[in-house]
């Protein structure tokens, strides 16, 4: 994953998060296509658990039982940006002068 790529999937992943917050409908399309961005990464299998809660649940419900979900949905986007982040500021395979230098 390079930069730009990890940096955009944070960016889903927080706004997921908000979706996730306020019940929208739309956090399962949305989960969805951050399991696609994030394929091949470390991030990958928090999003793709995430995705297939969402697929499970209706998690814009507001009924006591699916809260709980809801949580475990949001503690594993929150994992997944700690990965995406680490990625990005990895610099995704870019050169850094401390790598050019031997260090």
């Amino acid at each position: 994953m390079n930069r730009v790529d990890a940096v955009r999937l944070v960016a889903m992943l927080g706004a997921i998060e908000m979706c996730l917050v306020r019940r929208d409908a739309v956090t399962g399309p949305l989960l969805a296509q951050a399991a696609r961005a994030a394929e091949g990464t470390s991030a990958a299998p928090y999003v793709q658990a995430a995705a297939r809660l969402a697929r499970a649940h209706d998690l814009s419900a507001r009924t006591a039982g699916v809260a709980p979900v809801r949580k475990v949905t949001q503690a594993l986007c929150r994992a997944a940006a700690q990965e995406a982040q680490a990625a990005a500021l990895e610099g995704g395979g870019a050169t850094s002068p401390t790598r050019d230098a031997g260090g």
